[in-house]
């Protein structure tokens, strides 16, 4: 007696082995990815450690595992006007000059401020009156936020990304942040004593547009390893990395004359900041 086969229960059972097997597939190359990965393995990161040991840099905080990508960002440079920085600054009433094409130089008594290239702001204060004492952190904090926003600066924006005392000033950078992560070089320093605020450099990034792509770059122990080409960084203890965004023209598309950009797009690099508030951007794929 000769038996059919019955080709609707055949069918299924093709397609359910041809679902199992994919997703066998799937569960090998997904393991396989896994297993490639070495570089965030505690073997690895002991090794990079106890390497970077030999050139007396300290690691005082977590290094972190992930597997890192970011995606790009357009930006453009805060544009300086400097009849608006007058005013913000000296009500005014400060004197403009000209001193070089694309350098231009605002006083007013004591206080100057130079604009470079619409971008880069410069702001110096040499009045010896002394006007806070038995400055701590807190207090020099409020100090440098209550003179931003005196001058129109939203705060909202950015992060104290280090302070450290040195003698009698502290110093203070502030970073813009963006989706809760740096954005490099997008940063406003002040150096600040008992006469106040000293010294200010600001040069502001801001984001115009999100890409979707992503790009991924080498994971934090990985990228660590560069820091072995670099003397300055040698005796020195880190104290935070973090993945950011970074523009930095001179090493993108501007590479001739990074003075003339004005916008462009981000990279995801590693943000290694030091003791002593040295800033290493590492950004090799």
């Amino acid at each position: 007696m000769v038996k059919y086969m019955d080709w609707s229960k055949a069918k299924t059972i093709l397609i359910i082995a041809f679902i199992v097997t994919n997703i066998l597939l799937g569960y090998v190359l997904l393991s396989s990815e896994k297993h490639v990965e070495t570089t965030i393995k505690d073997s690895f990161v002991e090794d990079v450690i106890e390497i970077l040991g030999r050139k007396d840099i300290t690691i005082n905080t977590e290094i972190p595992r992930e597997i890192p990508s970011l995606n790009t960002l357009t930006v453009e440079y805060e544009t300086i006007d400097p009849y608006e920085a007058n005013r913000n600054f000296f009500n005014g009433e400060g004197k403009t000059e000209n001193k070089e094409p694309g350098v231009i130089e605002i006083s007013f008594g004591e206080e100057y401020l130079t604009i470079t290239n619409k971008k880069a702001l410069s702001y110096i204060n040499n009045s010896m009156e002394e006007k806070y004492l038995d400055l701590d952190e807190e207090k020099v904090l409020e100090l440098a936020l209550d003179f931003l926003e005196q001058r129109n600066y939203s705060i909202s924006d950015m992060k104290l990304s280090f302070i450290k005392k040195y003698g009698e000033s502290f110093n203070l950078e502030f970073t813009k942040l963006y989706n809760d992560r740096y954005l490099e070089k997008s940063n406003t320093t002040m150096i600040i004593d008992s006469r106040g605020v000293k010294t200010m450099e600001r040069m502001w990034l801001n984001p115009i547009d999100e890409g979707e792509k992503y790009i991924y770059i080498n994971t934090a122990p990985k990228a660590l390893l560069s820091l072995l080409s670099m003397e300055t960084t040698y005796g020195k203890t880190i104290e935070e990395i973090s993945l950011c965004y970074y523009f930095d023209p001179a090493e993108q598309d501007f590479v001739d004359n990074p003075n003339t950009a004005i916008r462009g797009k981000t990279i995801p690099a590693w943000r290694v900041l030091f003791e002593d508030g040295t800033k290493i951007i590492i950004d090799n794929y």
